[in-house]
């Protein structure tokens, strides 16, 4: 009887040694919190460049929406604003006015806890009415103006392992979806070349 039970705590032993030095990094320590990370989002990485949204756009870019504005950049993150991966660059054109650009950029490379593919699928499937816009990256859908979540035009590109947000302000009451859309589409274009 003693000799099943040393057999035992040493299969046991070997188990838990093998289980142990395993390579399965799933799971990371951040400070003295711990975040699942989605393995998909750990090889993408690997690929997957990082980018500065505020470099992504230029000031004449800016202006070719508000001719004569005042263009100042209010937001510019360096680092991911969340686990997601997501940076963001403000261009305010009007302090009084609600003229803007923002550009927000979310990259494997730099997610933490979902792949871009996943996040515009997740994101797109809790507005109420995301509409598909065809002729630009892999899938894109507008989610309306303002700046509330879930607004303006978001674009995946797979290959990039890149998610972008375009959000334009075009002044209090401008509800115009089609201006904001043709208009965000051409700020998007213009980013997706210099990636």
């Amino acid at each position: 009887m003693i000799t099943v039970n040393v057999r035992f705590l040493m299969v046991f032993g070997i188990a838990m040694f093998i289980a142990g030095c395993s390579n399965d990094d799933s799971i990371e320590s951040n400070n003295d919190s711990t975040i699942i990370v989605d393995s998909a989002v750990k090889s993408q990485n690997l690929l997957a460049k990082v980018y500065d949204p505020c470099k992504m756009l230029e000031i004449k870019d800016i202006e070719e929406v508000f001719p004569g504005a005042n263009i100042k950049i209010t937001t510019h993150d360096t680092v991911p604003a969340n686990p997601l991966g997501m940076k963001r660059c403000f261009w305010d054109a009007s302090a009084d006015d609600m003229k803007f650009v923002q550009l927000t950029i979310s990259s494997d490379a730099e997610a933490k806890v979902m792949a871009v593919d996943k996040q515009f699928e997740n994101n797109r499937q809790f507005l109420v009415n995301a509409k598909s816009i065809s002729g630009i990256g892999d899938e894109a859908y507008y989610g309306g103006s303002g700046l509330r979540a879930g607004a303006g035009l978001h674009v995946l590109l797979k290959n990039k392992g890149v998610l972008l947000g375009v959000q334009v302000g075009l002044g209090f009451g401008n509800t115009d979806e089609q201006k904001h859309i043709e208009i965000e589409k051409s700020l998007a274009r213009k980013v997706i070349q210099r990636l």
